[in-house]
């Protein structure tokens, strides 16, 4: 092979290695911001934990790490209701229409003791996981906050669970 095809074939496989390397969230160290667990009457719902690389969470900041471990059975739709629900709370009602069919098609129904974790990317790329499992992006720059804003936002429906998850 001539030097100017091997100069070719590095290229060519330099190009294909950076389409198939994980995104930079997944290989950030992340630290823990905050863990809480969400209770709904007598019930456990969730135990919910938030990591930056830093260990301290901005608002709109990237990368970012948020994992749900269930503590009960739950089906997708019903996890895309309650996520519907919330945005509603925070008067995001644009969101559902936008957002809640990619959802559903993405988030499989959950076991007790399964994880669903958003990680994103340093530009704000969404990728979700279940049980380390990559389910599918939405590469949306807002909807991470968006999404985060359910527990994170003063606004939550859940201000105990912000302050636990925020280390305050």
């Amino acid at each position: 092979m001539n030097p100017s095809a091997k100069v070719c074939l590095l290229l060519v496989c330099i190009s294909f290695a950076s389409l198939v390397s994980p995104c930079s969230a997944a290989k950030t160290n992340f630290k823990k911001v905050g863990d809480a667990r969400m209770e709904y009457l007598f019930w456990d719902v969730y135990d919910a934990s938030l990591y930056t690389p830093s260990g301290q969470y901005e608002s709109g900041s990237n990368p970012v790490k948020f994992t749900l471990t269930y503590l009960r059975d739950f089906a997708a739709k019903d996890i895309v209701k309650a996520t519907k629900e919330q945005w509603q709370h925070l008067g995001k009602t644009d969101l559902a229409p936008k957002y809640a069919s990619q959802l559903l098609a993405m988030w499989p129904d959950i076991k007790k003791g399964e994880s669903l974790s958003l990680k994103t990317s340093d530009s704000g790329v969404a990728r979700f996981y279940h049980d380390g499992e990559l389910l599918g992006e939405i590469s949306d720059p807002d909807f991470a906050a968006d999404f985060l804003a359910i527990w994170l936002s003063p606004q939550t429906s859940e201000p105990k669970l912000r302050k636990q998850l925020l280390g305050i």
